[in-house]
């Protein structure tokens, strides 16, 4: 019905892989204008910030990269990894600039750009504004950009406006749920306090043209008609 112009997947386990891979393909041939955009592996087993597993990690990404490049993707969402709030953060920047050029050069070979999403706790790589900025421009390649996250942005300390006035340059695409500020609940909008009204207001005063990713827990088609609905109402 027009509502939805892309689909962000995500990288199948071997249990469900046919079964995924082939409903995939039949959306892409129905709709075949439709924007696929990656989610790349997240949570703590595939963190590429633990100095012990992140060589397999980085290899899992790569191999997801590999799968993603069937659905023609572009974009890659990527959440960096989990820290020690114990240690010095700057030795995990370090890293993470490291394994980052690696896996950029891995994904420019698609023609595919890696986008950092800001995330909802101090635990997590990529929680500040400045932090994402810091990451980007030490490893300094063309096709490393960014994601927001609103429900991410609400939880923590920051607001949304302080990720988007500094990393606007290099925002390529949106996540967006809403919540309390007590936890990342990907709710929908109105069930919050995020005031989508003045954040559509400025992704206009800043010329964002990509896609609107509606990361909502919904249960029917219904409701996902609903919240891409209740979204556009907002720019009435």
């Amino acid at each position: 019905n027009g509502l939805y112009q892309g689909i962000e997947i995500f990288y199948p386990k071997e249990s469900n892989y046919l079964e995924y891979t082939n409903a995939l393909m039949e959306i892409k041939k129905q709709f075949p204008n439709i924007e696929f955009v990656m989610h790349l592996p997240h949570g703590k087993p595939y963190s590429l910030t633990d100095f012990n597993i992140y060589k397999e990690n980085l290899k899992i990404m790569k191999d997801a990269i590999s799968y993603a490049s069937q659905f023609g993707v572009k974009k890659l969402t990527l959440h960096l990894g989990f820290v020690d709030l114990e240690k010095d953060r700057n030795s995990y920047i370090e890293h993470i600039v490291f394994v980052l050029k690696d896996l950029c050069e891995f994904a420019k070979g698609y023609g595919m750009y890696v986008m950092l999403e800001n995330m909802p706790s101090k635990n997590e790589l990529g929680y500040s504004p400045d932090e994402i900025f810091t990451i980007i421009k030490l490893v300094n390649v063309e096709n490393l950009k960014f994601i927001l996250d609103t429900g991410h942005a609400n939880v923590s300390e920051y607001e949304i406006i302080d990720y988007v006035n500094l990393l606007k340059e290099y925002l390529l695409h949106l996540h967006l749920n809403d919540n309390d500020g007590s936890r990342d609940m990907h709710a929908p909008f109105g069930k919050g306090n995020i005031d989508f009204k003045k954040f559509l207001t400025l992704m206009e005063e800043i010329n964002y043209d990509g896609l609107y990713c509606l990361e909502i827990l919904y249960n029917t088609k219904e409701e996902l008609e609903n919240n891409a609905k209740a979204l556009l109402s907002y720019k009435n």
